[in-house]
């Protein structure tokens, strides 16, 4: 129990870190979402530590770390974990391939959503720039599964 913890307290601080590097070039725009990635990780396969709450407020935290309009990433965190709360017994029973994909799926719908509440949403650039990190989260996904694994395993 307590190595749960430190596990879910050390990886969502590395991705607190890695989401507010500055990034500049061609690097912004295809920079997986770490922190939402790692939330979702931990709300898929803890949901009884990491539920909504814990979602809304690692949201906030980015939000106010990336100086941006304060509540839209909690909001967007918020409804992702409460998606994957939802069909967390099919998620569960997919390979990482599977949920690869959906996790891309969702993180389009996620940054278009960001996007537009940013009011970007006319500017084409910016739209091609998001969905290439979609694409990266694709390619993280099942690196991120096998390193928070790991890392469960030696905590626990």
């Amino acid at each position: 129990m307590r190595g749960d913890w430190l596990a879910i307290g050390l990886s969502v601080l590395l991705g607190l870190v890695l989401s507010l590097l500055p990034i500049t070039g061609w690097y912004s725009h295809i920079a997986p979402q770490w922190l939402w990635l790692i939330v979702l990780y931990w709300v898929l396969k803890s949901p009884q530590q990491v539920g909504l709450v814990v979602a809304w407020s690692m949201g906030l935290l980015l939000d106010v770390g990336t100086v941006g309009l304060l509540g839209a990433h909690a909001l967007l965190f918020t409804l992702s974990a409460a998606l994957v709360l939802g069909i967390r017994p099919w998620l569960n029973n997919t390979g990482p391939l599977q949920q690869a994909l959906f996790f891309a799926g969702l993180s389009v719908v996620y940054l278009l959503m960001l996007l537009w509440i940013q009011g970007g949403l006319s500017n084409g650039l910016a739209i091609a720039g998001y969905l290439g990190r979609s694409l990266s989260n694709l390619v993280v996904w099942p690196i991120l599964l096998f390193a928070l694994y790991q890392l469960r395993q030696r905590l626990h």
